[in-house]
Protein backbone atom coordinates (compact mmCIF):
# COMPACT_ATOMS: atom_id res chain seq x y z
CA UNK A 1 0.00 0.00 0.00
CA UNK A 2 1.37 3.71 -0.90
CA UNK A 3 -0.01 6.02 1.50
CA UNK A 4 1.64 9.51 2.43
CA UNK A 5 3.27 9.15 5.87
CA UNK A 6 0.85 10.72 7.97
CA UNK A 7 -2.41 8.61 6.69
CA UNK A 8 0.06 5.56 6.90
CA UNK A 9 0.75 6.06 10.52
CA UNK A 10 -3.34 6.44 11.14
CA UNK A 11 -3.81 3.16 9.63
CA UNK A 12 -0.76 1.46 11.88
CA UNK A 13 -2.69 2.96 15.01
CA UNK A 14 -5.81 2.13 13.63
CA UNK A 15 -4.73 -1.74 13.16
CA UNK A 16 -3.20 -1.46 16.41
CA UNK A 17 -5.77 -0.50 18.25
CA UNK A 18 -8.69 -3.27 16.44
CA UNK A 19 -5.92 -5.99 17.10
CA UNK A 20 -5.79 -5.18 20.87
CA UNK A 21 -10.05 -4.97 20.87
CA UNK A 22 -9.55 -8.74 19.60
CA UNK A 23 -10.28 -7.83 15.96
CA UNK A 24 -8.25 -10.08 12.98
CA UNK A 25 -7.21 -7.00 10.58
CA UNK A 26 -6.41 -7.10 7.35
CA UNK A 27 -4.98 -4.50 5.06
CA UNK A 28 -5.59 -4.11 0.83
CA UNK A 29 -8.73 -5.81 1.08
CA UNK A 30 -11.39 -6.21 -1.76
CA UNK A 31 -14.69 -5.78 -0.75
CA UNK A 32 -17.42 -8.10 -2.01
CA UNK A 33 -20.02 -7.38 -3.78
CA UNK A 34 -21.41 -4.54 -5.01
CA UNK A 35 -18.00 -3.06 -3.69
CA UNK A 36 -15.63 -5.57 -4.86
CA UNK A 37 -13.97 -2.90 -6.93
CA UNK A 38 -13.08 -1.19 -3.83
CA UNK A 39 -10.21 -1.94 -2.12
CA UNK A 40 -10.26 -1.26 1.77
CA UNK A 41 -7.78 0.36 3.57
CA UNK A 42 -8.51 -2.19 6.32
CA UNK A 43 -11.16 -4.31 7.24
CA UNK A 44 -11.21 -5.61 10.91
CA UNK A 45 -13.36 -8.54 12.19
CA UNK A 46 -14.25 -10.22 15.49
CA UNK A 47 -17.33 -12.78 15.04
CA UNK A 48 -19.92 -11.21 13.09
CA UNK A 49 -18.86 -7.87 13.45
CA UNK A 50 -16.75 -6.54 10.32
CA UNK A 51 -15.49 -2.92 10.56
CA UNK A 52 -14.63 -1.30 7.00
CA UNK A 53 -11.44 0.94 7.98
CA UNK A 54 -11.03 3.97 5.59
CA UNK A 55 -8.03 6.74 6.64
CA UNK A 56 -8.78 10.03 5.14
CA UNK A 57 -7.71 13.88 5.73
CA UNK A 58 -9.20 15.66 8.53
CA UNK A 59 -10.04 18.62 6.45
CA UNK A 60 -11.59 16.61 3.23
CA UNK A 61 -13.96 18.62 1.06
CA UNK A 62 -17.78 18.26 1.13
CA UNK A 63 -17.88 16.01 -2.18
CA UNK A 64 -15.68 13.44 -0.48
CA UNK A 65 -17.81 13.52 2.89
CA UNK A 66 -20.78 12.61 1.06
CA UNK A 67 -19.52 9.50 -1.02
CA UNK A 68 -18.42 8.35 2.80
CA UNK A 69 -21.91 8.91 4.24
CA UNK A 70 -23.50 7.31 1.04
CA UNK A 71 -21.05 4.03 1.61
CA UNK A 72 -21.96 4.01 5.34
CA UNK A 73 -25.64 3.69 4.56
CA UNK A 74 -24.99 1.22 1.64
CA UNK A 75 -22.51 -0.98 3.25
CA UNK A 76 -24.83 -0.99 6.65
CA UNK A 77 -27.92 -2.12 3.78
CA UNK A 78 -26.07 -4.42 2.02
CA UNK A 79 -23.79 -6.13 4.15
CA UNK A 80 -24.64 -5.71 7.75
CA UNK A 81 -21.10 -3.84 8.11
CA UNK A 82 -19.96 -0.51 9.79
CA UNK A 83 -17.78 1.68 8.29
CA UNK A 84 -14.99 3.56 10.71
CA UNK A 85 -13.63 6.78 9.08
CA UNK A 86 -9.98 7.07 10.76
CA UNK A 87 -8.51 10.79 10.44
CA UNK A 88 -5.59 12.42 10.10
CA UNK A 89 -3.83 16.07 10.47
CA UNK A 90 -2.06 16.83 6.82
CA UNK A 91 0.97 19.24 7.44
CA UNK A 92 0.88 22.81 5.71
CA UNK A 93 0.78 22.38 1.74
CA UNK A 94 3.96 23.25 -0.06
CA UNK A 95 3.96 26.11 -2.40
CA UNK A 96 1.08 26.27 -5.25
CA UNK A 97 2.50 24.96 -9.34
CA UNK A 98 2.98 28.08 -11.24
CA UNK A 99 -0.43 27.55 -13.66
CA UNK A 100 1.39 29.41 -16.73
CA UNK A 101 4.13 26.72 -16.99
CA UNK A 102 1.11 24.06 -16.80
CA UNK A 103 -0.16 25.69 -19.81
CA UNK A 104 2.76 26.27 -21.34
CA UNK A 105 3.73 22.79 -21.09
CA UNK A 106 0.43 21.00 -22.12
CA UNK A 107 0.51 23.25 -25.50
CA UNK A 108 4.21 22.40 -26.01
CA UNK A 109 2.59 18.60 -25.84
CA UNK A 110 0.09 18.96 -28.13
CA UNK A 111 3.01 20.03 -30.65
CA UNK A 112 4.58 17.30 -30.55
CA UNK A 113 2.04 14.45 -29.92
CA UNK A 114 2.77 13.57 -33.70
CA UNK A 115 6.77 13.84 -34.24
CA UNK A 116 7.17 12.63 -30.47
CA UNK A 117 4.54 10.27 -28.64
CA UNK A 118 7.02 9.35 -25.74
CA UNK A 119 8.16 12.79 -25.19
CA UNK A 120 4.72 14.14 -25.36
CA UNK A 121 3.72 11.86 -22.61
CA UNK A 122 6.49 12.95 -20.48
CA UNK A 123 5.53 16.48 -21.13
CA UNK A 124 2.32 15.82 -20.89
CA UNK A 125 2.37 14.18 -17.50
CA UNK A 126 4.18 16.98 -15.93
CA UNK A 127 1.34 19.36 -16.84
CA UNK A 128 -1.03 16.86 -15.61
CA UNK A 129 0.82 16.66 -12.18
CA UNK A 130 1.15 20.48 -12.18
CA UNK A 131 -2.65 20.61 -12.38
CA UNK A 132 -3.74 18.04 -10.22
CA UNK A 133 -1.67 19.81 -7.58
CA UNK A 134 -2.65 23.10 -8.33
CA UNK A 135 -6.45 21.77 -7.73
CA UNK A 136 -5.37 19.83 -4.45
CA UNK A 137 -4.00 22.79 -2.60
CA UNK A 138 -7.48 24.74 -3.67
CA UNK A 139 -9.14 21.84 -1.97
CA UNK A 140 -6.58 21.71 0.86
CA UNK A 141 -6.00 18.74 0.69
CA UNK A 142 -2.32 18.44 -1.25
CA UNK A 143 0.18 16.08 0.00
CA UNK A 144 2.76 17.49 1.64
CA UNK A 145 5.44 15.60 -0.04
CA UNK A 146 6.09 14.19 -3.55
CA UNK A 147 4.43 11.01 -4.72
CA UNK A 148 4.81 8.34 -7.59
CA UNK A 149 2.49 9.37 -10.39
CA UNK A 150 -0.20 6.85 -9.48
CA UNK A 151 0.18 7.10 -5.96
CA UNK A 152 -0.37 10.65 -6.58
CA UNK A 153 -3.87 9.70 -8.61
CA UNK A 154 -5.03 7.51 -6.25
CA UNK A 155 -4.90 9.95 -2.97
CA UNK A 156 -6.33 12.43 -4.63
CA UNK A 157 -9.34 10.22 -5.46
CA UNK A 158 -9.38 9.12 -1.78
CA UNK A 159 -9.62 12.90 -0.92
CA UNK A 160 -12.37 13.90 -3.58
CA UNK A 161 -10.48 15.78 -6.09
CA UNK A 162 -10.75 13.22 -8.70
CA UNK A 163 -13.52 11.38 -9.23
CA UNK A 164 -13.70 7.50 -9.94
CA UNK A 165 -13.43 7.77 -13.71
CA UNK A 166 -11.10 10.69 -13.94
CA UNK A 167 -8.70 8.98 -11.79
CA UNK A 168 -9.55 5.45 -13.80
CA UNK A 169 -7.97 7.46 -17.07
CA UNK A 170 -5.16 9.18 -15.10
CA UNK A 171 -3.82 5.78 -13.67
CA UNK A 172 -4.34 4.79 -17.14
CA UNK A 173 -1.63 7.52 -18.08
CA UNK A 174 0.34 6.92 -15.59
CA UNK A 175 1.50 3.57 -16.45
CA UNK A 176 2.65 4.66 -19.87
CA UNK A 177 4.70 7.59 -18.28
CA UNK A 178 6.57 5.35 -15.73
CA UNK A 179 7.44 2.85 -18.81
CA UNK A 180 8.87 5.96 -20.68
CA UNK A 181 10.64 7.47 -18.08
CA UNK A 182 12.35 3.86 -16.84
CA UNK A 183 13.40 3.33 -20.63
CA UNK A 184 10.85 0.71 -21.73
CA UNK A 185 8.53 0.64 -24.23
CA UNK A 186 4.75 1.90 -24.42
CA UNK A 187 2.22 2.22 -26.48
CA UNK A 188 1.22 5.49 -27.08
CA UNK A 189 -2.39 6.91 -25.46
CA UNK A 190 -5.14 6.46 -27.60
CA UNK A 191 -5.78 9.70 -28.94
CA UNK A 192 -9.20 10.27 -27.43
CA UNK A 193 -7.57 10.33 -23.84
CA UNK A 194 -4.45 12.69 -24.95
CA UNK A 195 -7.07 14.88 -25.92
CA UNK A 196 -9.07 14.80 -22.71
CA UNK A 197 -5.70 14.95 -20.78
CA UNK A 198 -5.23 18.51 -22.47
CA UNK A 199 -8.52 19.79 -21.92
CA UNK A 200 -8.44 18.95 -18.35
CA UNK A 201 -5.41 20.46 -17.65
CA UNK A 202 -6.54 23.75 -19.65
CA UNK A 203 -9.86 23.78 -17.56
CA UNK A 204 -7.85 23.76 -14.19
CA UNK A 205 -5.29 26.55 -15.24
CA UNK A 206 -8.30 29.12 -16.40
CA UNK A 207 -9.91 27.65 -13.20
CA UNK A 208 -12.81 26.49 -15.08
CA UNK A 209 -12.00 22.26 -13.72
CA UNK A 210 -15.34 21.09 -12.12
CA UNK A 211 -16.26 17.88 -9.89
CA UNK A 212 -18.91 15.63 -10.07
CA UNK A 213 -20.65 17.30 -7.41
CA UNK A 214 -19.70 21.19 -9.03
CA UNK A 215 -21.58 19.96 -12.43
CA UNK A 216 -24.49 18.66 -10.80
CA UNK A 217 -24.81 22.05 -8.48
CA UNK A 218 -24.03 24.33 -11.41
CA UNK A 219 -26.81 22.79 -13.39
CA UNK A 220 -29.73 23.28 -10.33
CA UNK A 221 -28.40 26.71 -9.94
CA UNK A 222 -29.35 27.33 -13.50
CA UNK A 223 -31.83 24.66 -14.41
CA UNK A 224 -35.03 23.86 -12.68
CA UNK A 225 -37.88 21.41 -13.08
CA UNK A 226 -40.66 23.16 -15.28
CA UNK A 227 -42.89 23.29 -12.70
CA UNK A 228 -41.26 24.34 -9.88
CA UNK A 229 -40.82 27.62 -12.39
CA UNK A 230 -44.23 28.17 -13.37
CA UNK A 231 -43.86 26.76 -16.77
CA UNK A 232 -47.67 25.77 -17.17
CA UNK A 233 -49.57 22.62 -18.28
CA UNK A 234 -51.97 22.05 -20.83
CA UNK A 235 -53.40 18.43 -19.55
CA UNK A 236 -55.62 18.61 -22.75
CA UNK A 237 -52.86 18.62 -24.75
CA UNK A 238 -50.70 16.45 -21.98
CA UNK A 239 -47.74 18.72 -22.75
CA UNK A 240 -45.87 22.33 -21.13
CA UNK A 241 -46.44 25.33 -23.17
CA UNK A 242 -42.89 26.66 -23.22
CA UNK A 243 -41.78 30.05 -23.52
CA UNK A 244 -38.73 29.93 -24.65
CA UNK A 245 -37.05 28.51 -21.19
CA UNK A 246 -37.12 25.04 -22.57
CA UNK A 247 -37.28 22.66 -22.37
CA UNK A 248 -33.66 21.26 -21.81
CA UNK A 249 -31.76 18.08 -22.00
CA UNK A 250 -29.22 17.82 -18.93
CA UNK A 251 -26.68 15.48 -20.90
CA UNK A 252 -26.99 18.25 -23.27
CA UNK A 253 -26.60 21.41 -21.54
CA UNK A 254 -23.11 19.91 -19.29
CA UNK A 255 -21.82 18.96 -21.82
CA UNK A 256 -21.85 22.30 -23.41
CA UNK A 257 -20.70 23.80 -19.78
CA UNK A 258 -18.25 21.48 -19.11
CA UNK A 259 -15.77 20.88 -21.64
CA UNK A 260 -12.78 18.90 -20.15
CA UNK A 261 -15.73 16.29 -18.22
CA UNK A 262 -15.78 12.41 -19.23
CA UNK A 263 -18.41 11.19 -21.52
CA UNK A 264 -18.46 8.99 -17.96
CA UNK A 265 -18.89 12.14 -15.44
CA UNK A 266 -21.39 13.10 -17.39
CA UNK A 267 -23.49 10.36 -17.39
CA UNK A 268 -22.78 9.97 -13.93
CA UNK A 269 -24.13 13.61 -13.37
CA UNK A 270 -27.09 13.26 -15.22
CA UNK A 271 -28.26 10.11 -13.64
CA UNK A 272 -27.82 12.26 -10.43
CA UNK A 273 -29.84 14.73 -11.42
CA UNK A 274 -32.51 13.10 -13.27
CA UNK A 275 -33.55 11.30 -9.60
CA UNK A 276 -35.53 14.39 -9.62
CA UNK A 277 -37.44 14.77 -13.35
CA UNK A 278 -35.91 14.81 -17.00
CA UNK A 279 -36.96 17.60 -18.86
CA UNK A 280 -35.76 20.83 -17.35
CA UNK A 281 -36.77 24.72 -17.06
CA UNK A 282 -34.10 27.45 -17.30
CA UNK A 283 -34.23 29.84 -14.30
CA UNK A 284 -34.65 33.74 -14.88
CA UNK A 285 -31.07 35.32 -14.79
CA UNK A 286 -30.62 38.48 -12.87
Amino acid sequence: MSMAGEAHEALLDAKAKYEAEGYMVSLSESLPRPFDAFTADAIARRGDDVVVVEVKSANMNDWSRGRLEELTEILRTECGWRLDIVTYEREPSPSMPDLKLVDQRVREAQQLAEASPDAACLLLWSAVEGALLWEANKRQVAPTRSLPPRSLVKQLTIDGVLSDNQASELRDFAIRRDAIAHGMAANPPAAEQFDWLCRFVIAVARDQHADLHDMAEWFRANYALPEDVGVPYASDLGRHIWDNNGPYDAEDVLRDQFEDALDADIHEAVQMLERDGTIWAQRDQP
